[in-house]
Formats: C-alpha cells, sequence, structure tokens
C-alpha cells in the first residue's frame, strides 16, 4: 500500500476522534466534517494497491498521489485551525459575542467552503485515479494480526569465526607493534558487527584493563567523545565544564598505565582522529584502537602503526546459512518437502543477487520472513530480478541499496511512518523504544479505535516496533534485565534510506549546525512553494534560533537535540548545549503535536506561559534542560498524552510543578524529576488514563489522592514519603487492588523516621515485575512475603536483618536482577541455599558495611552470569561455591579491604589478575571476566 494510504488514514482518524472529543468546538461544520470524513474513506479504497504503479515511473499517477497527501494534509489543517480558534470565540463576553456574531457566522461559512473546496479535489483526484486504470480494493482496512517471527536478529553473524580468532589474537598479543587496527570498507560489508564481536568477546574484556566504544559520524564534537571515553573508562559522570585540553589530559594520566582498548565506530575524516588520538597514550605495551572507516584515506595516518582489515563478502554456503537462519529454518514444520524445495530454489536465486554482502542479505531475509506463501515469494523474486537489482547498480553500494529500497517498499503501509520517523534521530544513537512508542502514539501512527480490549497505545506501538526488528529493518541496541527492547539503531545505509523517502514524502525536515535550509533538501517544493512537511527536527552543537523561520505553520512535531551525535538515553551537557528562545515556537507553531527538547537551555530557566496556547499538544518531553519552572498554562494542554519532565540540569535550585495536571484528562504517561521537586499540592482524581506516575514527590496529597488514583497505573514512583500515614496510603492505590501494577518504587526517608512494616500491600500483587524499595523495612520478627512473580528487586537502606528474609528473596521462582546498595542488609553472614535464586542473572553488593561471610552453597544461583561486590568493607572473602556456578561470565569487584585483595593477588603485570599465589585465586580463575579496582 502507498504511503499516501497511511497520511490519509490519519487524517480520516484525526476526524473521527475530532468529531467526537471536539464536538463542542466544530458547531456549525459537525456535518460537512462527517461528510468530508466519508469522502477520504472512499478515497482511501483506490490508494490500497497503488504503489507499484507509481514505482513503475508514471510520472502522472505519482503527481496525483503527491496531490491526494496534500489534500489530507490541507483537510487537516483547515480543521485544526477551526478548532483552534474557536475557545477564543466562545472566552468573548455576552456583548462582545452578540456583536461578533455575524462574523462569527461568517467565519463558519468560510470554513465550510473551504471543506467543500477540499472535497471537490477529492472527487477530482478520484476520478483521475479512475482513469489511470486504479480501481476500488476493500477489506484491507482493518488492522494487521501482529506476527511472531522465530528468529532474533540482536546480532546477525556468520562466517567470522576465523577472522574474529585471528584478531583477537593479534589485539591481545602484547608484542604486535600496530596499536591501531583499521577495518576499512563499504557501509554494509559488517566493519562495525566485527568490531562489536571484538569489544565485547569474553578473551578480550579479560586481557585489557578498560574498553570504550564510542561513535564519531559525520559531525562529531571532541568534547562530547573524549569526556563520554573518560566516562567509559573511569566510570565517572560526566561534567560540563572540561575543555578539550583538559579532557585530553585527563585521559592521558588515567590510560598511562593502563592496558586500554578504545573503538572509534564510524569514523568518517581524518580531522576527526586529529583531535581525539591525541589523548591516548602507549605508555602500556598492548593498548590498541580499533577504527571503523569507508575513508581509505584515513589509515594513512604517520603518527600509529595501523593493521589494516577489510572484511570480505561472504562466500555462497556462508552467504546461504544467514539467508536461510532469517527467513527459512521456521518453515521445516510448515511445508511438505516439495514446498520447501521451491522456498529454497526462489531464496538462491534472489540471494545471488545480494553479491555476499551481509547487510543486503540480511534484508532480503528480514523481508522474506514476512512472506507467507510461494506466491508472495514469487511476486519479490520478480521485483528482485526485473526492476529493482538489474543492471541498476550505478555505485558500490547499488545492490545494497536497491535491497533496502525494496524492505520499504514491501512495508505494510501502516509501518511506512513508523520507519520514516527514525530519520529524525541523529546518526549513530541508540534510541530509547519507551519514548519512541509514545513519540508513535502521539503522532497517531497507532490509533486508539483500534486497539483490543485491555490493551494501550503503547502496546500496539510495541507491536510496530517488534516488526520493524523482525524484518531487520531496525536494530535491537540492548535489551533490559527480562529481555524487552530497551533501545534500538539503524544502519547508516537504512538511515540514509529513511531521509530520501522522508524528503520524497515531505515528511520530515532536518536541520543541522546552525543551517536554515534542511539537511535533507530545500524547503521548497517542485513549484517553489513551500512544502507542507509535518515534521523539523534540529541537530544543533550551538546558540541558534530555534527553529529556523521556515514559515511552516503546518508543522505537527518540533525536536531539538542540542548535541548531534548524542545517544539519546545518555544524557549529556556541555560548552555545546543549545540556547533557545521558546516565545517563536508557541507563537507559529500553534498546530505542534509533539514538541521533544534535549539539551537546551532557555535564558530564563522557565516554561514560557504561551505553551498553554499548544492545545493540539500531546508530547512533551524536556530533557536535560536547566528549565526549573513549569508555568500554570500547562494544565491548558488538554490533548496532552505524555509529560516527561526529567534530567534537570540546574542542581542548585528546587524544581516547581503546579497543582494544574488534574486538567489534562487524557494524560497517560507523567514522568517528573524525582528530586528537588516542590509541588503545589497534587490533584490526580481526573487522571482516569494514566499508566505511568513516575518521579512525584510525596506529600499529604497522597493521603486523598492515592484512594482514588487511576487503576490504569501501571508504572509507580514516589520520592520523599515523609509520614507512616502517607505510606499507608500507597497500600489504598487502585493499581495496587487491582493487581495492574507492574513496576513499583517507593521512598520513605533514610531516618528510620519511617518504617514500612511489612509488605502485605503488594505481597498480592502477581503483576508486578519490578520493585524498588528506599528505607527502613524491618524485619526482625517476620519473613516477608514477596510477589511471586518479581523479575528485578533494587533495595536502599532497608536494614533488612533476618536470612529469612534474604531466603525470601531466594525462593523468587523469576527473579533475574538483584541489587542490594546501602545499609540493605545489616546482618553479618548470608548463606544461599540449594536451590535458591534459581533465575537469577545479576547480583551487586554495595555499601553492606556488616557483612563479614557470605556462603553460596552447591546448587545455588545455577543462571548467574554477572556478580558485582563494591564498597563491603567487612567481607573476608569470596565464597567457595561461585566455582560450582558455571554460567558465570563476569566478576567485578571495587573499593574493598586489603585483606579480601590480597586473597585475589591482583597482578602488577600486563595481565588484568596473575595465576600465582592468592587463596581465592581458584574460584576466579575459571570466570572469563574479572575486573579487580
Amino acid at each position: 500500500m502507498a504511503f499516501e494510504s497511511a497520511v490519509v488514514s490519519f487524517v480520516i482518524q484525526k476526524l473521527g476522534e475530532a468529531l467526537i472529543e471536539e464536538a463542542k468546538f466544530l458547531s456549525g461544520v459537525e456535518d460537512q466534517v462527517k461528510s468530508l470524513q466519508r469522502e477520504l474513506t472512499w478515497m482511501q479504497s483506490y490508494l490500497k494497491d497503488v504503489e507499484a504503479e507509481q514505482e513503475e515511473g508514471n510520472e502522472r499517477l505519482r503527481t496525483r498521489i503527491t496531490e491526494i497527501r496534500r489534500i489530507a494534509y490541507d483537510a487537516e489543517d483547515v480543521i485544526d485551525s477551526f478548532i483552534l480558534e474557536a475557545p477564543a470565540r466562545k472566552r468573548e463576553s455576552l456583548l462582545k459575542r452578540y456583536a461578533c456574531c455575524l462574523t462569527c457566522l461568517v467565519h463558519t461559512h468560510q470554513i465550510g467552503a473551504q471543506i467543500e473546496a477540499i472535497k471537490a479535489r477529492i472527487r477530482e483526484s478520484t476520478e483521475m485515479l479512475q482513469t489511470y486504470g486504479v480501481g476500488v480494493r476493500t477489506g484491507q482496512g482493518h488492522r494487521r494480526r501482529p506476527r511472531s517471527y522465530p528468529h532474533s536478529n540482536d546480532d546477525h553473524v556468520v562466517g567470522l569465526d576465523e577472522d574474529i580468532k585471528r584478531l583477537v589474537e593479534l589485539l591481545t598479543d602484547v608484542k604486535n607493534e600496530a596499536n591501531v587496527l583499521c577495518f576499512v570498507g563499504m557501509g554494509g560489508s559488517g566493519k562495525t558487527t566485527m568490531a562489536r564481536r571484538l569489544h565485547n568477546h569474553e578473551k578480550i574484556k579479560q586481557h585489557f584493563h578498560c574498553q570504550a566504544w564510542v561513535s564519531i559520524s559525520q559531525e562529531w564534537n571532541a568534547q562530547y567523545v573524549l569526556s563520554e571515553i573518560l566516562r567509559q573508562v573511569t566510570g565517572e559522570k560526566r561534567r560540563s565544564d572540561e575543555s578539550v585540553e583538559e579532557l585530553v589530559e585527563k585521559l592521558r594520566n588515567f590510560l598511562e598505565q593502563k592496558l586500554y582498548l578504545i573503538v572509534l565506530d564510524d569514523v568518517w575524516k581524518k580531522e576527526a582522529l586529529e583531535d581525539i588520538l591525541p589523548a591516548f597514550p602507549f605508555g602500556t605495551e598492548g593498548s590498541k584502537i580499533i577504527v571503523t572507516t569507508r575513508n581509505h584515506e584515513i589509515i594513512k595516518f604517520p603518527d600509529f602503526r595501523c593493521f589494516v582489515h577489510q572484511p570480505r563478502r561472504l562466500d555462497e554456503d556462508e552467504a546461504w546459512e544467514l539467508f536461510s537462519r532469517i527467513a527459512l529454518n521456521h518453515r521445516h514444520n510448515t511445508y511438505n518437502s516439495h514446498d520447501f524445495g521451491n522456498f529454497e530454489k526462489l531464496g538462491e536465486e534472489m540471494l545471488r543477487k545480494c553479491d555476499g554482502l551481509p547487510l543486503a542479505i540480511v534484508a532480503l531475509g528480514g523481508l522474506l520472513s514476512a512472506k507467507d506463501t510461494i506466491e508472495e515469494w514469487e511476486k519479490v523474486s520478480k521485483v528482485v530480478s526485473t526492476r529493482v537489482m538489474e543492471s541498476r547498480a550505478t555505485s558500490e553500494y547499488g545492490n545494497v541499496r536497491d535491497m533496502l529500497a525494496l524492505s520499504y517498499r514491501e512495508l505494510p503501509y501502516d509501518l511506512k511512518p513508523c520507519f520514516l520517523y527514525l530519520a529524525l534521530f541523529p546518526e549513530d544513537c541508540e534510541i530509547p523504544a519507551g519514548m519512541l512508542m509514545r513519540m508513535w502514539a502521539s503522532e497517531g501512527f497507532v490509533s486508539s479505535q483500534q486497539l483490543s480490549q485491555g490493551e494501550t497505545l503503547e502496546d500496539a506501538a510495541r507491536q510496530h516496533l517488534d516488526e520493524l526488528i523482525q524484518r531487520c529493518i531496525v536494530q535491537v541496541a540492548t535489551r533490559n534485565y527480562a529481555g524487552k527492547v530497551k533501545t534500538v539503531r539503524i544502519h547508516d545505509l537504512m538511515r540514509d534510506l529513511c531521509i530520501k523517502k522522508a524528503k520524497e514524502q515531505d515528511f520530515l525536515q532536518i536541520y543541522s549546525s546552525g543551517t536554515s535550509t534542511p539537511a535533507n533538501g530545500s524547503a521548497l517544493d517542485d513549484n517553489g512553494s513551500m512544502a507542507q512537511s509535518r515534521r523539523s527536527v534540529v541537530h544543533s552543537y550551538a546558540t541558534m534560533s530555534i527553529p529556523p523561520q521556515t514559515g511552516n505553520s503546518h508543522l505537527r512535531s518540533l525536536m531539538v537535540f542540542g548535541q548531534a551525535n548524542l545517544g539519546i538515553h545518555k544524557y549529556y551537557t556541555g560548552e555545546s548545549r543549545v540556547r533557545l528562545t521558546l516565545e517563536p515556537v508557541y507563537q507559529n507553531y500553534q498546530l505542534l503535536r509533539v514538541l521533544n527538547l534535549v539539551a537546551v537551555d532557555t535564558s530564563d530557566g522557565i516554561l514560557p506561559a504561551s505553551i498553554g496556547n499548544l492545545i493540539f499538544l500531546r508530547y512533551l518531553r524536556i530533557r536535560c534542560t536547566n528549565i526549573i519552572e513549569l508555568p500554570e498554562s500547562i494544565g491548558n494542554l488538554r490533548n496532552l498524552l505524555t509529560l516527561d519532565y526529567r534530567g534537570v540540569e540546574d542542581f542548585h535550585s528546587e524544581i516547581t510543578v503546579p497543582n494544574v495536571l488534574w486538567k489534562i484528562k487524557r494524560l497517560q504517561h507523567l514522568f517528573l524529576p524525582y528530586d528537588r521537586t516542590t509541588m503545589k499540592g497534587l490533584e490526580l482524581h481526573t487522571l482516569n488514563n494514566l499508566q505511568t506516575l513516575w518521579g512525584v514527590g510525596g506529600g499529604n496529597w497522597m493521603l486523598k489522592e492515592m484512594f482514588t488514583l487511576s487503576p490504569r497505573v501501571e508504572r509507580l514512583r514516589i520520592e520523599g514519603i515523609s509520614s507512616k500515614e502517607q505510606l499507608e496510603a500507597v497500600s489504598k492505590c487502585p493499581s495496587l487492588l487491582s493487581d495492574h501494577l507492574h513496576s513499583l518504587f517507593l521512598d520513605w526517608g533514610t531516618d528510620g523516621v519511617v518504617e514500612l512494616l511489612n509488605l502485605d500491600m503488594i505481597s498480592h500483587c502477581n503483576r508486578l515485575r519490578k520493585l524498588g524499595l528506599r528505607g527502613v523495612l524491618r524485619d526482625k520478627s517476620l519473613a516477608f512475603q514477596f510477589p511471586s512473580n518479581l523479575q528485578k528487586i533494587q533495595l536502599l537502606f532497608t536494614k533488612l536483618e533476618s536470612q529469612d528474609t534474604m531466603a525470601a528473596l531466594g525462593r523468587l521462582p523469576s527473579l533475574k536482577y538483584l541489587r542490594l546498595s546501602r545499609d540493605s542488609y545489616m546482618g553479618g553472614e548470608w548463606t544461599c541455599s540449594v536451590g535458591e535464586f534459581p533465575q537469577l542473572e545479576q547480583l551487586s553488593f554495595l555499601d553492606l558495611p556488616n557483612l563479614e561471610e557470605w556462603r553460596v552453597e552447591r546448587g545455588a544461583m545455577p543462571c548467574l552470569k554477572k556478580l558485582s561486590i563494591w564498597q563491603c568493607s567487612m567481607l573476608k572473602r569470596l565464597p567457595e561455591g561461585l566455582i560450582f556456578i558455571a554460567t558465570l561470565q563476569e566478576l567485578e569487584i571495587k573499593f574493598m579491604s586489603d585483606p579480601f585483595y590480597s586473597r585475589l593477588r591482583q597482578a602488577d603485570n600486563s595481565e588484568a589478575v596473575t595465576v600465582q599465589g592468592g587463596e581465592d585465586l581458584h574460584i576466579i580463575q575459571r570466570i572469563p571476566i574479572v575486573r579487580i579496582d
């Protein structure tokens, strides 16, 4: 289906929502809006199968399709503008209302005339489509059922074993004179994949004292890159006030006596290395740097000894193995041998067009994994052999880009805007999945009218993301403790396709580095008029006027990222922060639905009151800014679904949130800065759709509001609870009583004034998966009953003393992550008995001052993968039972006592741990990765 079908679908949906939710503002034009909706629905039926003709080069059809997209946009503009002006008309005094009655009638007539004109354009376009032989298609308007896919594409790697083995030997050979390993090759050849395999290799992690990975990209910032490397190798939080010279000196001093490995991924220009490489000393023999680049000139760097490796293309067997893993292996039990042979034959024919390039093979496999019949495969094969790949490769990237374009062409129409949306984010960044899904929902890419019972917009958006991942269009960057996707990324070449298609569809504009012209092309269309792009994003390093004055009053989404190559989930502020005046945004872009500001400062640290004019706003994200005060007018944002106000960078001022949130009755997700927040009262009883309440400060508001909180709340975090009554009020939370909550964090202080005497309030919560408790939790006379399905637990200052309580934790059948921090356990001994912690994968101790003896019996924690022990000053030794845990891959030890370290005998030579001496050395010798500081 054509992209325009998605645009028309969203406008139809928008008109339906307006007729329900904005009915009082559509007085006088309701019937015409309903008629417009019907006309658009009829026109959409002609768009269901039009893209094939559009791709064939039918210029007249392509022009008509562009006109249809603009008709849909114009329809949305007319209705939104009418709704925007309606409240102003209604706020007039009675006398003025009578005086302006004639004017209002004239205005309503004008809107009606505009709607009729749009309907006439729709009828004309529909007739033109009929003349091109495009017919009506029905029966495909329902929402697709979510697919399930057997393969996981977190890391599609085939045929690299021998290369990896050889390169690991090179990197760990301290006598090898090469100190820089360069991977040089075209995009999609597997450079980053190979670098990532090396960076995460067990022998590499065990050999080097410290490692770091940074992406450089086409636009780099030396201050950010150096500070990020420093953060990764030292574990310290980045500072914003250090110059490049200071960072270079700091890094050199820290790394001078360290054996380190630094990966500089996606380097485009030699100047980037000239800025960064001076920070790396080679005082310790054997330290290495890995560089990945497409630019062969990069490797001509005289001051370093380079070993150049060019990733090879896959041979026929390797290519078939990779393709089959994605597209074929799950079909063995579904089809007979004859049908399966037909799939194989077609696959072999198409695979030859990929020319051994991993990215092209993965794209083809992901595309075909969504095709269930031989007929569908034959259709794709015809396109591959005749139109997409035959004699069209005009450069070394031709085959790859053609295959990626085919993957986009074959996307269902409702996934295309989700894919194009990814072009908004900086190159090489990791995109938080939760943020992305909430933005999709706010854009209207998923509709509340199409949800199944009990399903949320975020659930539907997650299905879209999962399908893009399984089609190998989006890559998984990280997963959380439960295996859910945490962050995603896209390949550079896939992002190039994103930007190209977005430009063709007037989908978005990208501005970078203070320019006023979009980086993805002119803001003017082919006729010299202003393009109707609905979205703009600014990637900027410096102070500038935001947004550039494009005159685009049609804008629905605006994003400003103050650091162009910033990993969005790792917040950073520095001298390159954007300083912007927000007033022009609220004056010139009153139809905004999405506003996302990251690493942005204002002159006064206050969000202007005029933000209340953005009545269509559905998503507001203010992250890593100096904004310490929200205005009362934020209560006017009646359509807001998400308010994300975290990461305030002013560490010296109180943060003020007014008591107006109760007015935003559609609000679903509320994230607040959980420290230094002053709440001027808080009313939430009207927020019946609330699903997330995260970071809110405790107070007496809880005594009333907790009883009436929405039963739909799934994530709840309350900080600074100051009385027993407030803490007890949490137990009356409807989502707790209805067992709807799946994530809970409560903080009632560390001074012991307030104590939680039992866990009865949550013991019955079988849906609860994630629990954080910060405050005294007395367990002297009883063992607590934890909810049985918990997967992640974090305890701070709980002052637990009973081993029975620890045994209760050990009996949790699904627990995967346990972090005991800051006096959470005050006992002197702890024994993990056989059978306890059956699913635990990560265990962390931090500052348990009384723990002297920790025992692990054989058969306990059989799935443990990572163990961290920090600052447990009385702990004498590691438990002997660790030798029985075959799954343990990583051990991290920091800030322990001298006697504890003496039992491990940390080496002075170039290896991290020597094989001589130390009473507990035999315990850690079989653990692949051991980090001791």
